[in-house]
């Protein structure tokens, strides 16, 4: 029998994972490599990630598509690997030419990268880019002054000379303010918030970075742009799921990539600036024309194919869209809000902006999560790199040595100046649940944190190095590595249970003390129209889920009893928590999408004859 691992260091490994990535823009470079170690020990079965972390996350599940599709062929099982772990060469050469603007976004383009790459006052460097690109504009601004100071040098005027200086700077002034201010309250608005659309721009020899990820994909899937692209129904016959995060800021909340329903539709002509012609194709053949008109006469719309014929590209670019940067991915759906006098109008479709998903959850660790895992699932974290605090680039607590720390080290960042006080505000506000999330035990010890250098490492860095690239590069191999020396899955399936039975504990004993009681003073026990669980759940009437057959009363009230019996049985003490940390079981709203699937009733007892 032939060794498969001597024939590719990718085939048929023992092992199975899931596996979560932290978003970044440019710091997504870390992942090939981390993504490659990993490879060799285990098989990923569900991948999610958000902004860049969704580009790996597609790309890994193309090559463990890859993987699968070949598996009677050890020798081809790797390629889609093999791919992956070249593309750090492929970035370190195309990098600063992925991020092409618009010819109208170009000159706000400029300045704002002027202001990223000079190590000096990037207020200075923005302003002298600001001269630069509208210099026409500072021209014409000045002209009424430029006159006015050659009449005056021509007349020996000295008065004239300082008015003609101060009406051309007031003119130049005024009018480069005048073009920066459209530029900015106009020219970006109308391109959804984003100087580049993704695809490549004329006069570009090198593909825009959505041209370049779409290509990618089916390259490492082992398939051309000639196919079909890559989709969630191609992952779902390999059994891998791919996940992701994208925020839709016209209905201010968050969407789990891929859609669970079939809600949202597509302006033919608004994708088209945002995808490659051979999705287009396949798009349009795939989805349903829609016979409507939305506001203001658009026509060319195309219902949102099926989940399963979505392309896996779609969804790196919906969670990549980030914001100023990369252009909004606009989607419509119906205001069934839109109310009058008691009846829905006849609506027409809403036009809905998807920005990037880290504007939501950066780190969707919970992606994927269940009480007691069966599988690990790893965690790819991004942070800053501070040589006062870290003494090393990459992280990972090692299992395999023991020892659970409780500390509180979330680290103590200075809150300076104006600016400062609106950063922090905004990273708190999208950071603080996945950050808590990812310290408790059960969690902490399978993400392993990779520290970058912001002032020249991912992030905005959008033309980074070779070199530095490089650096980026040998961190996620080591980070990769990390996990598979450090990881150690009974140890964790230890502390996750250490952390989560207490807690459930908790819930289950107050779920049986509130369903064997009377209403009490919280409840207003002067009301006697208030009933107790036991009354609701057999007695009282409904008026809502009265047509649903998974929720009816005799169902719920034997599934109540039957939890309330298990918290009775449960001793005080089984609450008590090996750790100082503190977790809770709560209902929240989940941000996928699809419908929950009708219970199946058990099969009927054969009758005897």
């Amino acid at each position: 029998m032939v060794d498969s691992s001597a024939v590719h260091p990718f085939a048929n490994p023992p092992k199975k994972c899931d596996l979560i990535m932290k978003g970044g823009i440019t710091s997504g470079v870390v992942f090939p490599q981390a993504i490659c170690e990993l490879a060799r020990e285990y098989r990923f079965v569900c991948i999610g990630g958000t902004s860049a972390g969704a580009i790996g996350a597609v790309m890994a599940a193309a090559a463990e598509y890859c993987r699968r599709k070949n598996i009677d062929d050890p020798a081809k099982q790797g390629a889609g690997f093999d791919r992956i772990a070249a593309m750090p060469a492929a970035l370190a050469a195309n990098l600063p030419t992925f991020f092409q603007p618009s010819q109208e976004t170009r000159p706000l383009f400029d300045i704002g990268m002027a202001a990223i790459r000079t190590q000096g006052s990037k207020a200075r460097a923005a302003l002298r880019q600001t001269l630069w690109v509208f210099r026409r504009e500072a021209m014409k601004g000045a002209i009424l002054g430029l006159l006015v100071l050659a009449v005056s040098i021509a007349t020996d005027n000295i008065a004239g000379l300082l008015l003609g200086l101060l009406l051309a700077l007031m003119g130049a002034v005024a009018v480069v303010g005048h073009a920066l201010y459209k530029a900015v309250t106009i020219t970006i608005p109308q391109h959804d918030f984003g100087l580049c659309s993704g695809l490549t721009q004329p006069n570009n020899s090198k593909p825009g970075f959505t041209d370049w990820i779409a290509g990618e994909i089916q390259a490492v899937a082992g398939r051309k742009t000639t196919d079909d692209p890559l989709t969630i129904g191609d992952l779902d016959e390999e059994d891998i799921q791919v996940a992701s995060v994208t925020t839709d800021l016209s209905s201010r909340r968050p969407y789990e990539l891929p859609f669970g329903s079939d809600v949202f539709c597509f302006r033919r002509s608004e994708f088209e600036l945002l995808f490659p012609d051979w999705i287009m194709n396949y798009l349009l053949r795939v989805s349903r024309e829609l016979p409507v008109v939305a506001y203001g006469g658009a026509r060319d719309f195309y219902q949102l194919p099926e989940k399963k014929a979505l392309p896996v590209a779609m969804i790196a670019r919906m969670s990549l869209s980030f914001p100023g940067l990369i252009r909004a991915v606009p989607l419509y759906r119906y205001d069934q809000s839109l109310l009058t006098s008691g009846e829905k109008l006849q609506l027409a479709p809403v036009r809905c902006l998807f920005s990037d998903g880290g504007i939501t959850s950066n780190f969707p660790i919970h992606l994927f999560d269940s009480l007691l895992p069966g599988r690990p699932t790893f965690g790819i974290s991004l942070a800053s790199y501070d040589p006062k605090r870290h003494d090393r680039r990459v992280h990972m607590p090692n299992t395999r040595e023991g020892g659970a720390d409780d500390t509180d080290r979330t680290p103590i960042l200075p809150v300076g100046g104006l600016l400062g006080f609106v950063s922090a505000i905004l990273s708190t506000a999208r950071n603080w649940q996945d950050t808590l999330q990812s310290q408790l035990h059960g969690y902490s010890e399978r993400i392993v944190e990779i520290r970058l250098d912001d002032s020249k490492e991912g992030g905005l860095n959008l033309d980074m190095d070779e070199r530095t690239i490089k650096t980026l590069t040998d961190l996620g191999k080591e980070a990769g590595g990390t996990i598979r020396q450090n990881f150690h899955f009974n140890e964790h399936r230890w502390r996750r249970a250490a952390t989560a039975l207490p807690t459930l504990a908790q819930s289950l004993r107050k779920l049986h003390e509130r369903y064997g009681a009377a209403p009490g003073p919280d409840l207003n026990d002067l009301d006697p129209e208030v009933l107790d669980y036991a009354a609701i759940l057999s007695s009282y009437q409904p008026t809502a889920f009265v047509d649903r057959p998974m929720v009816t009363r005799e169902r719920l009230k034997a599934l109540a009893e039957k939890l309330a019996a298990i918290g009775a049985k449960i001793p005080k003490e089984a609450e008590a928590s090996a750790t100082t940390q503190k977790a809770n079981l709560r209902i929240t709203a989940s941000m996928e999408t699809s419908a929950p699937a009708p219970p199946v009733e058990p099969a009927a007892a054969p009758r005897k004859s």
